[in-house]
């Protein structure tokens, strides 16, 4: 069967891989407890990191507390390609941290440095389509300070985020074995904010709600347009040992992403199409000095072919003392099927696989 230029420039330009995440550049997998609770935890704080989540909860924690987590994120890609088969495999540490502290009965402080967008991906050379291999390696680092306060059951809280941005662009060109690789690196920044409310509807029952507003900037190499963020959390505690959690969040990453000057994206891995939803869900019980959780979240994909990437999450935590917890989480990722095809012949087919370990410590003073 004989195929056009055109068609397989269509074919390729439907596909979007999922190596960033599902919900576009967002990274969920913000703190340890996070993780093992697939973000679903906003309306019950437990440690510090629930400032990624929904910051105005800050005001249930009775102590001040201090969570630092590193998680380990490693992402396989393999692409088909006309025929022609890779394989691309990325892996990097993200550290965060977080603080909170009580003002007065009233106000409290919180501060974030953590890592919510980013992405490393490797695009094969694509005959036409992609002349260079191609990395490209935004990595954005958030440092967002936060005032809530607390008036009987309801809390609010604003923050103001600053966002530290690491651009790469590598590509290489080979001609007759003979390869030549540029290398691109720089750094811009920008400002964007959050508002939150948290309302204890009673013993057993929370909610909470967050707004994250989008925003855009850039230098003469990359433009950072991010989109705004809303989510809901639910808290209900089944038993006085067992909390189960739930959250749904909208993404407007339509026409919203990362663009590099020297690199024209002809696959889409970088701006959104769509605009994405995601829900998650899971379960923390307590077992004497043990807290052993679990859930799963189900996101949408930006790109033109969509789908459903699945999260699946098991977490562990210790409380060693009064103070001093250590929390382990396991995520693994299920990531939809990219595949574009002319009858019965398969033009183009993207899978992803990845999964996360991470490790983190609370500590109460």
């Amino acid at each position: 069967m004989r195929y056009t230029l055109k068609t397989l420039f269509l074919s390729l330009s439907s596909l979007t891989c999922t190596s960033i995440s599902a919900t576009g550049l967002n990274f969920w997998e913000t703190s340890t407890l996070n993780s093992a609770l697939a973000s679903a935890n906003g309306a019950s704080a437990v440690d510090a990191s629930i400032l990624a989540l929904a910051p105005s909860s800050i005001t249930q924690l009775e102590q001040s507390s201090l969570s630092a987590s590193v998680t380990y994120y490693d992402v396989t890609t393999d692409y088909n390609i006309f025929g022609d088969e890779s394989k691309y495999n990325t892996k990097n540490p993200i550290p965060m941290g977080f603080v909170t502290t009580e003002i007065n009965d009233s106000y409290f402080f919180g501060l974030a440095v953590y890592s919510r967008t980013a992405a490393d991906i490797v695009v094969p050379k694509i005959p036409f389509i992609n002349p260079k291999e191609t990395r490209v390696k935004p990595i954005l680092v958030s440092v967002s300070p936060t005032l809530a306060y607390a008036h009987g059951n309801l809390s609010v809280a604003a923050s103001l985020e600053y966002i530290h941005t690491a651009h790469t662009l590598e590509q290489t060109t080979c001609i007759f074995n003979v390869c030549d690789k540029s290398l691109e690196e720089g750094t811009t920044s920008g400002w964007t904010g959050a508002l939150s409310a948290t309302w204890k509807v009673t013993s057993t029952t929370s909610l909470a709600f967050t707004h994250r507003f989008s925003t855009s900037f850039g230098d003469q190499d990359i433009s950072v347009e991010l989109p705004s963020i809303s989510s809901v959390y639910g808290t209900l505690m089944i038993t006085p040992k067992t909390a189960w959690h739930a959250s749904y969040s909208y993404s407007t990453y339509d026409g919203k992403g990362v663009r590099y000057a020297n690199y024209t994206d002809p696959i889409g891995l970088l701006v959104g199409y769509q605009n994405s939803q995601r829900i998650a869900t899971s379960i923390d019980h307590k077992l004497g000095h043990w807290s052993l959780r679990g859930g799963i979240s189900l996101d949408e994909a930006i790109d033109r072919l969509g789908g459903i990437d699945k999260r699946y999450r098991l977490g562990v935590g210790y409380q060693f003392t009064k103070q001093f917890t250590l929390n382990a989480a396991w995520v693994y990722e299920d990531y939809a099927i990219k595949e574009a095809a002319a009858g019965d012949t398969t033009l183009v087919k993207v899978q992803n696989s990845g999964s996360a370990l991470s490790l983190g410590i609370q500590y109460d003073f």
